[in-house]
């Protein structure tokens, strides 16, 4: 679903719409239905990047007139159409309305919004206002419960005829000496390092939008001594790079005692006490924080010794993702404790 709203304007035409659309930060853009790529339909598009201003943009399209619009709304030869995403962020929205409002003044005419009636701009109160840190961490964490999704997704569906027949392989003693040879297990020791990169990546980019959001956390960074050489400065002052994420990268996000170290520190989060809590996984009680040590360990010995653990099934691999999962749940209510609002859909 999405939010349209179309200015029908009196005195536009097509060069004064592309130029006042370029004044006002919207760059052209491809529309993805080749169809509509022509010279009567020219597309542009707006996007926030400061601060995760934006989740969707804002769309925007100059296209001719209909012969009926023009009739209906006495309009120009030119209209401006623009769209937002019903998913888009509160800025996004107030973009829109912004937007429209320019154009309304410099070029006339009434205007459509396709939720709220003519010449109604989108009602923001309407809209859930996040803040850039609230903004940061919601998409990180629905941005790694996805990737979670779509592993789940492909293991669930895969299916190898080798793998099938040694499973069947009889006797016993025959079989374990075959597992050896099956590579559903080496697919799945292969896909250890993936969680650990999830979980590096939550925890090292949720840390790095703390230390640059939060005022505590930032009034900690600002007494820290660290060391800087002058190839970060200048990557810095080039913005290749910023203090937050070489704060960051001082600490190891695939090790928990250094995660929580970090954490303790700047955002009063005991990562060791949340993951401590029990949950079921495959049927049997563990506590997370003993799965995710699993996870880092075999993730170690794959890398660094290519060790094959041949106990390795589907059924516990998913296990461990739905570890993964749990520590990113357990986190995100800690978050939220310090008085955050988290939405795991955030991006969707």
């Amino acid at each position: 679903m999405s939010v349209e709203v179309i200015l029908y304007a009196k005195t536009a035409t097509k060069t004064g719409l592309v130029r006042f659309l370029k004044d006002n930060s919207f760059r052209k853009a491809k529309h993805f239905i080749e169809e509509m790529n022509t010279p009567e339909m020219l597309g542009f598009m707006w996007f926030g990047v400061e601060d995760y201003e934006s989740s969707t943009g804002v769309e925007a399209t100059v296209y001719r007139a209909t012969i009926e619009e023009k009739e209906k709304y006495k309009c120009a030869d030119w209209v401006l159409h623009t769209r937002t995403r019903s998913s888009g962020s509160y800025e996004d929205k107030a973009r829109q309305n912004d937007i429209i409002r320019k154009a309304r003044q410099q070029f006339g005419g009434t205007f459509y919004n396709d939720w709220y009636g003519t010449n109604r701009y989108t009602n923001l109160s309407d809209y859930e206002k996040f803040s850039p840190l609230e903004k940061g961490v919601s998409i990180i964490a629905s941005n790694s419960l996805e990737k979670l999704s779509h592993i789940k997704d492909c293991l669930n569906g895969y299916e190898n005829e080798l793998s099938k027949t040694l499973s069947n392989v009889q006797p016993d003693i025959v079989r374990s000496f075959l597992v050896t040879k099956d590579p559903s297990i080496v697919l799945y020791n292969a896909l250890m390092p993936f969680l650990v990169s999830v979980l590096e990546y939550f925890y090292g980019q949720c840390f790095a939008n703390f230390i640059k959001y939060d005022e505590t956390a930032k009034a900690l960074l600002i007494e820290e001594k660290v060391k800087i050489g002058v190839a970060d400065v200048v990557s810095i002052f080039q913005k290749e790079n910023s203090l937050e994420q070489i704060i960051t990268q001082s600490y190891n996000f695939q090790n928990i005692d250094s995660i929580n170290k970090a954490y303790k520190k700047y955002i009063s989060v005991d990562v060791l006490s949340i993951l401590s809590k029990k949950k079921k996984v495959n049927g049997k009680v563990f506590r997370v924080l003993t799965k995710v040590q699993e996870i880092l360990d075999a993730r170690h010995r794959f890398v660094h010794e290519l060790d094959i653990n041949y106990a390795l099934t589907k059924k516990m691999y998913l296990g461990y993702v739905l570890a993964i999962e749990n520590t990113i749940k357990l986190t995100v209510e800690a978050f939220k404790t310090k008085g955050l609002t988290i939405d795991m859909d955030y991006h969707k």
